[in-house]
């Protein structure tokens, strides 16, 4: 299962409260706390321990898409219990999925440079794994499961 983080970012076509995100307002996002957060794109985002703890309590491995300043608090929060997957993907990669899913040329360019900016591309160094996502993302997926030992590699 995935954690799921606070967000004051309105919900995309096909989003679910509580699968995707938890949707709140600014009130809300106060309310709940997260002990990691980031601004992004004029909204924030957050992760509470409350949901750590409960999804770490609850299943056995817990996934979670997160910067690297929320990486350095969860490993705070966790410690020896978190392992680390960098997936690499090259920004032309990167850029071809965003144009794909129907993004603006001007979003993409600006996620990218800010990625770059805060040194996005360089957080493989500190991982536990690195997987490389640049072709085939079922590729991409089984590796990730192969490392959690859900799968057998294939190589």
């Amino acid at each position: 299962p995935m954690l799921v983080s606070h967000t004051t970012r309105p919900a995309k076509s096909g989003e679910q409260d509580g699968v995707d995100y938890y949707f709140v307002d600014n009130d809300g996002f106060a309310k709940a706390r997260p002990f990691e957060r980031i601004h992004y794109n004029g909204h924030q985002f957050g992760l509470t321990k409350e949901e750590v703890s409960r999804k770490m309590n609850e299943y056995p491995a817990c996934t979670v898409d997160i910067d690297r300043g929320g990486f350095d608090q969860l490993k705070k929060l966790i410690g020896d219990r978190l392992e680390s997957i960098f997936i690499l993907v090259d920004k032309e990669t990167i850029f071809s999925r965003f144009m794909m899913n129907g993004e603006k040329l001007e979003a993409v360019k600006a996620r990218i440079d800010l990625a770059e900016a805060n040194g996005e591309y360089d957080n493989w160094q500190i991982a536990d794994h690195v997987v490389k996502n640049t072709g085939s993302v079922d590729r991409a997926v089984l590796q990730i499961l192969a490392i959690m030992g859900k799968v057998r590699p294939t190589d």
